[in-house]
């Protein structure tokens, strides 16, 4: 399958993985390789990236609003990282990037964009969300409104 055509069918996958109390997220419209998941901040959302010329996909929770509200959300999160690999798996990064955004992420090989991988990849997604939006909605974070990216910039590190 293309690239889009994979960003485009994930959203609806991982909704049919997640209880009912999760399923309420809202889509940002896919771009040809990127599809981004929020719970009405825009600044905080999930992100599925096929990053086909470094042969890999990330799949996170990024916190691109003001910087103090990524760094806080960041550090609720990284207070629960052992828990918290333990639930998505060791591979899981937490990373402060360029114009003080943040993010929890991990880092899949690319494989051949089959159905196969895309529900593979929703159910790496729907851990994820199953993981820290609880930890996110307990603790106080995730809610960002003034000050957050409208735009998409793709960056690493």
């Amino acid at each position: 399958m293309k690239t889009r055509e994979f960003v485009e069918n994930l959203p609806d996958l991982v909704r049919q993985q997640l209880p009912p109390e999760l399923e309420d997220f809202q889509t940002i419209a896919p771009m040809a390789s990127l599809v981004k998941l929020h719970y009405g901040a825009k600044a905080v959302h999930y992100e599925v990236w096929v990053q086909s010329r470094k042969r890999d996909v990330e799949v996170g929770l990024h916190f691109e609003g003001d910087p103090d509200s990524n760094l806080r959300n960041l550090t609720l999160l990284r207070q629960r990282r052992t828990d918290i690999q333990e639930a998505v798996g060791p591979g899981v990064a937490f990373e402060e990037w360029d114009k003080g955004w943040t993010s929890v992420h991990e880092i899949v090989p690319l494989e051949p964009l089959t159905m196969d991988f895309l529900v593979d990849v929703s159910f790496r997604l729907s851990k994820m969300i199953k993981t820290l939006e609880p930890l996110l909605r307990a603790g106080g974070g995730r809610a960002q409104e003034q000050g957050q990216h409208s735009g998409y910039t793709l960056r690493r590190p």
